[in-house]
């Protein structure tokens, strides 16, 4: 088993990028994806597998996406919102529920676990099981490389530049490195089977690559900027600008979106940032295909959520938008599997806690009790049949009480005071217009908010609060 997770990669990959004309029009976005993106191992991947595009992040925040992916449970489960520990549902992980962690229950039904980088928020690994475990972590910070104004955001993470000097200290790379150092060794017969769980940090702030991989991205005059429009903002209710509007993340939008060379250095380093990533994830597959495992192995490459660049006027994460919850998903079963297609695409809306209940029934671990607590679903049926009907949309929840919906076509979000939104996201992959106000003089409307708003979850362990981890009134 290879599970791979990214830190804040949208999805701007090749494999989902249209390309050509139609993807940019006056130097912004018009498709989707990102036509610069150069992503060759996750493409390659692809190739190889199921490339699920309509894939899902529970929570567009690093520590309840973490924590609900590898626990199979949704934050409206858990009572998990937040970043920080103070907002975590009254001391409980796991309320009511005693599900183990994907990585503990793997460990516990034979497997040899493995992790390296950033898995579990704060690169906080231990829980998780398995002894050996590279520990790393992008800081401590070095000085500004790209003089981010500090009077913008004094953070040290809000930053751009050339770093490290000698690419074999990348931190990526040396993850990848020490990875391949595990699934290149021998497999004897009869040793137990390898979970390896590896996490990456890039395309995460701070925005540092080694100088090769700014070399290769677009210039800057060049560079292709995200999806705009003038009046996008204005048929948005008011909490959807709250929620995204966190304090640190507002000041650095607002430099960023002030002067659109600001922008063009965010972009340019974000692409630049997340080639480099990708290179070192070659190094990782290179060395499982040169061991003896690459047969029997599952390849799951996931981001824990989106990250936007000037969209909808914001910066980061943290919305409930199409750029905050699409990401990359892509499920590689074993070679030896013949009856499962390859190089093909999935267009039903998967979510990211369905990656606990997959692996489960794809390596048919003895039944636990446990598993029938799973929030997921096994999406082995469509990588079979990538065309298969689902019923069920993707769910991602920010906050308590605010949810958003996608099914194959639209998009419904319910915020925590009654407000809603509606986007057709084939007619509109930007979400530009918020079809709501047009629900009651349409029955089609009507019937797609109705489909959806049934998913919303009846009862969440925490009471819906507005202003919840430092969201602006």
């Amino acid at each position: 088993m290879l599970l791979i997770t990214i830190d804040d990669l949208n999805d701007w990959i090749g494999c989902l990028s249209d390309q050509g004309e139609s993807a940019v029009k006056d130097g912004r976005l018009t498709g989707r994806g990102h036509p610069q993106a150069k992503t060759p191992n996750l493409d390659r991947l692809a190739k190889r597998g199921v490339l699920f595009t309509n894939a899902h992040c529970q929570a567009p925040i690093c520590r309840p996406s973490r924590t609900s992916f590898m626990s199979g449970l949704r934050p409206s489960t858990t009572g998990i919102y937040g970043n920080r520990p103070q907002f975590d549902g009254k001391g409980s992980l796991q309320p009511g529920r005693q599900v183990p962690w994907m990585t503990k229950r793997f460990e516990a039904a034979g497997y040899e676990v493995y992790t390296a980088g950033k898995i579990l928020h704060g690169s906080a690994n231990k829980p998780l099981g398995g002894t050996p475990c590279f520990k790393t972590n992008q800081g401590p910070y070095p000085p500004a490389k790209l003089n981010v104004p500090k009077e913008i955001t004094p953070a040290p993470i809000w930053d751009i530049g050339i770093y490290p000097e000698k690419e074999e200290d990348y931190t990526d790379l040396r993850i990848a490195k020490w990875t391949g150092t595990v699934l290149s060794k021998p497999h004897a017969d009869g040793a137990k089977p390898r979970f390896m769980a590896l996490g990456f940090y890039n395309p995460h702030l701070p925005l540092f690559a080694p100088k090769r991989w700014f070399d290769a991205a677009p210039t800057k005059e060049k560079v292709v900027l995200a999806a705009e429009r003038e009046d996008d903002m204005e048929d948005l209710p008011d909490i959807a600008r709250r929620v995204s509007s966190r304090v640190s993340y507002a000041r650095c939008a607002e430099w960023a979106i002030a002067e659109e060379t600001n922008l063009r250095t965010l972009t340019q380093a974000y692409l630049a940032c997340t080639t480099a990533m990708d290179d070192a994830l070659g190094h990782a597959i290179d060395a499982l295909d040169a061991g003896d495992l690459a047969e029997n192995t599952w390849i799951v490459v996931y981001s824990d959520h989106g990250w936007h660049l000037g969209e909808k006027q914001h910066v980061a994460k943290q919305t409930l938008w199409t750029r905050s919850t699409r990401v990359p998903l892509i499920i590689v079963p074993p070679k030896r599997m013949k009856d499962t297609p390859r190089d093909v695409r999935c267009e039903r809306p998967v979510e990211l806690v369905d990656i606990y209940p997959t692996l489960v029934a794809g390596t048919a671990l003895p039944a636990a009790e446990t598993d029938r607590q799973l929030d997921g679903l096994s999406l082995l049926p469509w990588i079979r049949d990538p065309k298969a009907e689902k019923e069920r949309p993707a769910l991602t929840t920010i906050y308590a009480g605010n949810h958003s919906l996608c099914d194959t076509r639209f998009r419904y979000t319910l915020y925590a005071d009654g407000s809603e939104e509606l986007y057709d996201r084939e007619k509109d992959p930007h979400e530009f217009d918020n079809l709501i106000a047009k629900v009651s003089g349409s029955e089609e409307l009507k019937a797609v908010v109705a489909k959806l708003s049934a998913w919303i979850p009846k009862k969440e362990p925490r009471k819906p609060d507005l202003i919840d981890e430092g969201v602006r009134k």
